[in-house]
């Protein structure tokens, strides 16, 4: 999708020539030292493609994981990483009818976000309502995607439930209480101490791993009987978390932060979550037992594109409605990417990592 920038770039008569901008490139496969800010060719979209001029996009947990070469959506270096954006259409491909140049749309780029210009999926693009901004309109278009689909496609919540979520102060955590709050879903989230007051303020119920045990706590929490589904952004901690659950009880798992340590890929790390992850969905052969399925944001928007669509528009009404309010950590620029990136890897503050690219 992405090329080298050329000094010159041609134009076909009523065909939209490339664009040269600046990006962030990851140079080689590695964390923040092997990201370099560059001239960049954008090339035409392809007929169901779309061509923004971004103006936010975010910097997530599978963004490092790309970097280090270790997501399933990792590219041949060098490219452009960036899962999701916001922009105005500057040109569509010959098939897409649904939106219009100059119209402000949000999508799930995957690649390419990092950047002045990008090409993006013509099927996953959601108009963004005029009262929102680009900077928040951003954190939906993968956070809270990812926490509505889990909570409302791969689970059958009800009004009621309680729930654990591993990893509740981050972007992911931040949009999963807020919406599960809209639901009547009571959340347990893990997390360190210093997140307590984030995750007191967003509605949900700490639960201090580092000081207590996960399992003992949720049974304590829910006078004996334990959680209704599970949901584990960690990976290492999936046998822990489905010992959460109350029979016939479900866990999804949606990440892998213990693959990596500080941003580094950890060889140890990865072969305990690999071993983890093996034991959880072994016990799906047990009949009767509990059971753990696999989230994907990616392979469920390239299966049910108009899912993703139809969730990504229920999100923005919500949000212009003031039923939402995405927490973001920092507002960055493109050249402050490599050192957001290291934040992310470490302890960094409580929400969205998000980058502005244009006016806003």
């Amino acid at each position: 999708m992405y090329k080298r920038a050329v000094p010159e770039i041609g134009n076909t008569a009523g065909q939209p020539a490339s664009l040269v901008g600046r990006a962030v490139v990851l140079t080689r496969h590695g964390g923040s030292e092997a990201l370099e800010l560059r001239q960049w060719e954008t090339p035409p979209p392809e007929p169901r493609q779309v061509r923004l001029r971004v103006e936010a996009a975010g910097i997530s947990f599978a963004d490092l994981l790309v970097c280090q070469g270790l997501h399933p959506e990792r590219r041949p270096t060098p490219h452009v990483p960036g899962w999701d954006v916001v922009g105005i259409v500057e040109s569509v491909g010959s098939e897409i009818r649904h939106v219009r140049v100059g119209q402000r749309i949000a999508c799930l780029s995957i690649v390419g976000g990092w950047a002045e210009h990008a090409v993006v999926p013509g099927e996953w693009v959601v108009p963004v309502p005029a009262t929102v901004t680009p900077t928040l309109a951003v954190c939906l278009v993968m956070d809270y995607v990812v926490a509505y689909q889990m909570l409302t496609r791969s689970t059958s919540i009800k009004t009621g439930d309680t729930v654990l979520l591993q990893g509740a102060g981050g972007g992911v955590g931040t949009a999963f209480m807020q919406i599960a709050r809209q639901l009547g879903v009571r959340v347990l989230g893990t997390d360190r101490a210093a997140k307590r007051a984030h995750i007191e303020a967003e509605g949900g119920v700490l639960i201090d791993f580092e000081h207590e045990d996960v399992p003992t706590r949720c049974r304590e929490l829910t006078d004996g009987r334990g959680v209704a589904y599970g949901y584990d952004g960690i990976g290492a901690t999936a046998t822990a978390s489905l010992r959460t659950l109350h029979p016939g009880g479900r866990l999804v798992w949606f990440g892998m932060v213990t693959l990596l340590s500080r941003g580094e890929r950890h060889r140890r790390g990865s072969a305990w979550t690999a071993w983890k992850l093996a034991l959880a969905f072994a016990a799906n052969l047990l009949p009767g037992g509990k059971r753990t399925s696999l989230y994907s944001i990616q392979t469920l928007a390239r299966r049910h594109p108009e899912w993703y669509r139809e969730d990504l528009a229920a999100l923005m009404a919500m949000l212009a409605e003031g039923k939402l309010s995405p927490r973001i950590a920092n507002v960055r620029t493109l050249e402050q990417v490599p050192s957001a990136l290291g934040d992310l890897a470490g302890r960094g503050p409580p929400g969205k990592q998000v980058i502005a690219v244009g006016p806003q």
